[in-house]
């Protein structure tokens, strides 16, 4: 932009000192061919004013008188004593011939000379203290109205010409404004209509300035915004449709587990169950049901917890392997039951973390109901396997199932994200929080988590090491 403005100003000077250079020399080359094309002139009437200024010297007149026979012959009188005038006829174009002409003392005395002088014949002598002039009518051009000499007019030229460059400056000034104000506005007016289309929610259309100057990395960072403020307005209202679904869902599952609670209940308290065992039987069905209502309930928990990030963390100084096969401890008997079973894996040496148990522990169960749920395996092997590399301790968490889609593996992690929307959990892992809670509570130990396939889908977690405090005797 500062270049094409220094270019837009550099040419209306350089046209208009060219414009300038061009007229002014053939005006005053036209000018001065005009005055010296005119010859001298051949006055018949020149015998006539010799004679006169002549016969004046021998009988002298009163000047009215010699100038009245002098304008008949188309001459006007001067008359000075002593260098000072006494008598002028002459009008200004031939007065201001007169003061180019040699000083009035330095006229020859007694014969009249005859003397050419800028474009008219001058007759003069000296008699006495007198000098006595007759000049004829100036052959000059009229400039402006008026004969005028060669100086003059060259001057007034280059005045009026001068005049007239300041005039095409303005002009072309003029011009060179309106086109650089129309080529700053272009974007300015691009930006204005973007930002009256956002106000009025509209992001779609984009700012639709090409042009290669500084305001195209104006246009570009409003335009990137401006598709910011698109994918977060979509995700926000695929966000909301997600919790609402999520609320619907879980509405729905609460509702099932409840009516099984309340008709086995009514079972027990209407006698239906008339047997020690079948009393059993129905406390038991009704007691996995609240189990499982519970479940729904922590997760909604859970959810608002996270929402709010007032979920709280109570690390304590924690061995990862230790915690990791005291866990499978627990759930084993749980695993087996749902068809599955776990294997750990690793070297039998410390990996010392500072971990919230409660809530690691509940990361691994997401893992395994997800594994559960989804692997699709007949008969399921989750392999849990520890290491250390630098600073950092390792869990890799995998399954033999057959994995998930290369595309849905970046979206595992997200909120509310379901890759099968058919598939749904009784326990409410179907809503789409079970591992977006995982990777909220591996992150806020300073951890990592990451998913990939490789024989069923792997999940590599990360924690920092907590170094081993060295005591002295």
């Amino acid at each position: 932009m500062k270049r094409r403005i220094f270019f837009y100003n550099a040419v209306v000077v350089m046209v208009a000192l060219t414009a300038l250079l061009i007229v002014s020399g053939a005006v005053i080359g036209s000018v001065n061919d005009h005055y010296m094309e005119r010859p001298p002139v051949v006055d018949d009437n020149a015998p006539k004013v010799q004679s006169l200024l002549t016969q004046w010297v021998e009988d002298p007149s009163s000047w009215e008188d010699l100038n009245h026979q002098l304008k008949d012959l188309g001459y006007s009188l001067y008359v000075s004593l002593s260098g000072t005038e006494v008598y002028s006829s002459m009008a200004p174009i031939q007065t201001d011939l007169l003061r180019q002409l040699p000083p009035i003392n330095s006229w020859p005395a007694g014969e009249p000379t005859t003397l050419w002088m800028g474009g008219a014949l001058v007759i003069g002598m000296r008699s006495g203290p007198y000098t006595i002039l007759a000049m004829g009518e100036p052959n000059m051009p009229k400039v402006f109205g008026r004969q005028r000499l060669q100086t003059e007019a060259v001057l007034l030229s280059v005045l009026i010409i001068g005049a007239s460059a300041i005039v095409v400056i303005v002009l072309l000034s003029m011009v060179s404004t309106h086109f650089q104000l129309k080529h700053i506005l272009r974007p300015v007016n691009a930006l204005t209509d973007a930002a009256q289309r956002i106000e009025a929610g509209d992001y779609s259309q984009p700012v639709g300035y090409d042009g290669q100057d500084e305001f195209t990395a104006v246009c570009a960072a409003f335009e990137h915004m401006q598709q910011h403020l698109l994918q977060e307005r979509e995700k926000n209202a695929a966000y909301e449709r997600a919790r609402t679904d999520l609320v619907a869902g879980i509405s729905h599952d609460l509702r099932t587990p409840l009516t099984s609670v309340k008709g086995y209940i009514k079972g027990l308290r209407d006698g239906v169950a008339n047997t020690p065992a079948k009393q059993a039987q129905y406390l038991d069905i009704a007691y996995r049901k609240a189990c499982d209502m519970d479940v729904l309930l922590q997760r909604l928990f859970y959810f608002s917890k996270l929402e709010t990030g007032n979920l709280p963390l109570f690390p304590v100084r924690a061995d990862l392997g230790e915690f990791v096969r005291g866990f499978v401890r627990d759930t084993a008997g749980d695993l087996e039951q749902r068809g599955g079973k776990f294997l750990v894996k690793g070297a039998p040496a410390p990996h010392p973390v500072r971990i919230d148990t409660e809530q690691m522990y509940r990361v691994l169960t997401n893992l395994t109901d997800n594994a559960v749920r989804y692997t699709g395996a007949e008969s399921l092997v989750l392999t849990l396997t520890l290491w250390r590399e630098r600073d950092m301790e390792h869990l890799r968490f995998a399954d033999n199932g057959c994995g998930v889609p290369e595309e849905s593996l970046p979206h595992l992690f997200e909120q509310f994200w379901r890759g099968d929307q058919s598939r749904g959990g009784e326990s409410g892992e179907g809503s789409g929080l079970g591992l977006y809670i995982v990777k909220y509570i591996i992150e806020a130990h300073g951890g990592t988590i990451s998913a990939r396939n490789d024989g069923g889908l792997v999940f590599d977690i990360a924690l920092p090491c907590e170094e081993e405090e060295i005591t002295h005797a």
